[in-house]
Formats: C-alpha cells, sequence, structure tokens
C-alpha cells in the first residue's frame, strides 16, 4: 500500500513540483555511451541521419526544373541558364548560345519532311551564291516557288523533325513581310528558315506578349516533324541547317565570323541529314548537278588566294558599322570563289565597286586556288556574268540542268598580290584591259583573313 500512495503522489505532482532525476540514472547514462555497445548505437543514429538528410538534399535539387523547360511564352530576360558562348569551339556552348540557352541533348537528328512540298517548288539552289550585298557565299539554299508573284502566305513551311522552336524574328526591312524561325532539334542541330510570310496562330499564340519587329528569342515551342509552321509566298523561302560538332574547316578564323553570324562556320549540307526518301523527294528539284549538291561555302587555304578576306582593321564579317549600329558590313567583304551553280567558273565579288557591291566572272585561265605570295602580281579580266542552260538558253532561275556561268562583256581589270599568308592587297580599275594597267596606285587595298577580329555578341546568334 505505501509503495501505490507513493507512486501516485509523484503522478498527481505539477510540473515545477517534478522531482528531480537523481543523478545516478545520468551517470549510468553516460556510463553505457562509453560501452562497445552504446558507441555502436551512436554510430548508426548518426549514419541514418546523414542518409536522410543526403535523400532531402536529392528530392530538393530534383524539384529545381532547368529553364530550358519553360513555356513558350516566357521571355529571354528569365532565363538564367548558361547562355553558351557562340565563339566556342565545344558544341554544346555553342549550341546554347544559338538557341538563347533554350535547347537539351545533342547530336544531330534525321530530317524526316522537306521545307516545302517539291510540288510547290520550282528550284532549289544552293549555298555558296554571291548575289549584291551578299559578297561571301551565301550560308543558306533558296526554294523557288513556283509562282513567285503569288499571294504571301500561298504556300504551306513544314519543320524538318521535331524540335523546340527557339526563335522568331521579325525582319521586315520595310520593302517585305520577313519572319525567321530557328528549330533547336538538339543543342547542337538546327534548322533555319526565313523569309517566310506569315507563321501559324498555333505557334504565334505562344509568342510573349508585345512581340513584334525587332523582337527575337525568348520562346520554347515544341513542334513536330512535318507540323506546318507557317507560310511564304511572293518570294523565297532561306532554309539552313547547322551542326555544332561539325565546324566547316574552310572558313580560317572562327572569330571573324562568330562575331556577327556565329552560325556560318557550323552550316551543313542538308543533303547529309534528310532520310532516303525526303532526299530523293528534293533532288528532282536541285539545280546544282554537281557535287556537293547542296553547294559549298567554305573556300580559304592558307597561304592561297581562295576564299573570303576582310580589309584590313574592319573586324571581319562585323565589318564596319556606324556609331548607331547600322551601316553595310559587306563594304569591306571580298570573295575570291566559285560559283554555286557552275563551280567550275570563278567568281570575284568585292563589296566596294564605284559603291556598291558586285559580282563578276573571269575571263582567261586563272585558279583562285594557284595564287601564292611567290606568284607576284597576278592581272585578272573580270566581265559581266551571263549563265546559260544545257540548251543554250539564258538561265533565269527557271527549273533546267547543265547550267554554266559564261563570261560576258569585259567590266574592269583587277591586279592581286599577296603580300603574306594572310594578307593580300587588291585593285580595282574599272572600264581597264589588263594591257592597260601597268601596277598599283596608291588607291589600291590590303585585306586580310580576320586574324585579328574581335567579338562583338556574346551570347545570341541573332
Amino acid at each position: 500500500m505505501n509503495e501505490i500512495n507513493n507512486t501516485e503522489e509523484v503522478t498527481n505532482t505539477s510540473p515545477d513540483q517534478q522531482p528531480k532525476e537523481p543523478p545516478t540514472t545520468k551517470t549510468s547514462r553516460l556510463a553505457f555511451l562509453k560501452t562497445k555497445k552504446g558507441m555502436v548505437v551512436c554510430a548508426g543514429i548518426v549514419f541514418l541521419l546523414l542518409i536522410m538528410g543526403f535523400a532531402i538534399m536529392k528530392i530538393t535539387s530534383s524539384d529545381e526544373k532547368p529553364v530550358s523547360n519553360f513555356k513558350g511564352t516566357q521571355n529571354r530576360s528569365a532565363n538564367t541558364t548558361n547562355l553558351g558562348d557562340p565563339n566556342s569551339t565545344d558544341p554544346m556552348t555553342k549550341g546554347l548560345a544559338l538557341s538563347n540557352g533554350q535547347c537539351s541533348g545533342k547530336g544531330p537528328v534525321k530530317l524526316t519532311h522537306s521545307p516545302m512540298d517539291t510540288k510547290d517548288v520550282e528550284t532549289i539552289q544552293p549555298m555558296g551564291a554571291m548575289i549584291g550585298g551578299h559578297v561571301t557565299p551565301i550560308d543558306h539554299e533558296y526554294y523557288y516557288q513556283k509562282n513567285q508573284t503569288a499571294p504571301k502566305d500561298t504556300y504551306p513551311v513544314y519543320a524538318t523533325a521535331d524540335g523546340t522552336i527557339t526563335e522568331v524574328s521579325d525582319v521586315n526591312d520595310g520593302t517585305k513581310q520577313a519572319l525567321a524561325i530557328k528549330i533547336a532539334h538538339t543543342c547542337t542541330f538546327f534548322t533555319w528558315y526565313n523569309l517566310m510570310t506569315s507563321i501559324t496562330p498555333e505557334i504565334r499564340n505562344q509568342l510573349p506578349a508585345g512581340w513584334g519587329p525587332g523582337n527575337n528569342g525568348g520562346v520554347k515551342i515544341p513542334v513536330k516533324s512535318g507540323q506546318i509552321i507557317g507560310y511564304v509566298g511572293g518570294q523565297s523561302l532561306d532554309v539552313g541547317i547547322w551542326n555544332t560538332e561539325k565546324p566547316l574547316k574552310g572558313l580560317l578564323n572562327r572569330t571573324a565570323y562568330n562575331n556577327s553570324e556565329p552560325w556560318k562556320i557550323v552550316t551543313v549540307p542538308a543533303l547529309d541529314y534528310y532520310t532516303s526518301a525526303v532526299k530523293a523527294d528534293v533532288l528532282q528539284r536541285y539545280v546544282r548537278t554537281a557535287g556537293p549538291r547542296d553547294g559549298k561555302i567554305d573556300y580559304d587555304i592558307k597561304g592561297k588566294a581562295v576564299g573570303t578576306w576582310f580589309l584590313v582593321g574592319t573586324n571581319g564579317y562585323a565589318g564596319t558599322t556606324n556609331n548607331d549600329g547600322k551601316g553595310a558590313p559587306y563594304v569591306s567583304h571580298l570573295s575570291l570563289a566559285y560559283d554555286s551553280v557552275d563551280p567550275k567558273a570563278l567568281t570575284f565579288s568585292i563589296g566596294d565597286y564605284q559603291g556598291q557591291p558586285t559580282q563578276f566572272s573571269v575571263k582567261g585561265s586563272v585558279d583562285w586556288a594557284k595564287m601564292t605570295k611567290t606568284s607576284g602580281i597576278t592581272k585578272v579580266e573580270l566581265a559581266q556574268r551571263q549563265w546559260v542552260t544545257g540548251t543554250g538558253e539564258q538561265w533565269r532561275g527557271q527549273y533546267a540542268t547543265g547550267i554554266k556561268l559564261l563570261a560576258g562583256p569585259s567590266q574592269a581589270t583587277v591586279l592581286i598580290q599577296m603580300t603574306a599568308d594572310d594578307m593580300m592587297k587588291i585593285e580595282v580599275f574599272p572600264g581597264k584591259t589588263p594591257a592597260q594597267v601597268p601596277d598599283f596606285t596608291p588607291a589600291a587595298k590590303t585585306y586580310d583573313r580576320g586574324q585579328n577580329s574581335q567579338m562583338i555578341k556574346s551570347t545570341t546568334a541573332t
């Protein structure tokens, strides 16, 4: 009875009156911890706590989704992911720059759909053309429709493969409607379209609020192969394929191009990636019969005159611009290359011929690839360009085979002298024949390969 009564008294005592634990109890606990068994128990508890902490960290990190998964309406200003570097030699890093940091995966994919229905296409003209302000070889192909005077939005344009639209740009120059779309199939492989006259409502509805002229990037819109992404009419459709894992070897100084058009040095032939069925389909409309059928843009050979050159001191492809960032970069460009349709024929293309960008064919037996600094001064007669078909008709862009570039009436003489492996002296004499031009004058200009070029854009390919 006494033991029961004592227990009830302790139980009914208020908290501040509870008897303190006898010192002997604390001592016994400390003694237990010092035993081998106690130490094992403590170690086990610590181990379990560490495992639990690690698991919590993993769960937390998995909930932090990368910005590359954000919806199409989100603006690029919210993008905190890696925007890459357009001048990088690492394929993924460059691809991140080309996609505004909004891509995933790597490697090329098979292109399972043509950009247009071939029934709508008159000709597919190759890369490498030099026309007007396109002084250097053009880095995309041209899809010319059956009716080049058709109203805008006459012909549908398709995604070539599954991917993500990472950029929609309004590039209207004030003379015609022009929209550009960039699709990242992976972080290293892209399809680019330009001069579309509209995009589909499905895509337009996913653009950021207020999107309009001057906007680009900041979108992530998934598309499927064969999906209509827009329309074109009354003008050509430009199409380019980029693979950052396959940089071109014939553009000697990458910074000279990356500071303005970083996609140029990773532009690749579309036929290398089309499925067999698509390849057979589009080849029906190709006008170039010589390989590579998609054309070529990179002709530089160190120590040779052939290829692309830049006026010394004008920062490579970026050229010269006004203080407001505007100007005509092509003024300082020069190309000694070959015709895009007839690669056996030479083309001399200069950004400033009597104040205008101009292209010429060449008379005589000259080869840019054989001119070196040991060649001395070479006189080259420049002529008007004239194309004829295999049947002798004048070629004006219609579908034809056997197209050749001929040298028409003489226009000028150019003096060319390589003064070093990467330096060249040029002077053009309008209206003069080679016999009338004895030597350079103080008006001669010096060009280089852009070896001293500097980057002026750091995060985007737009």
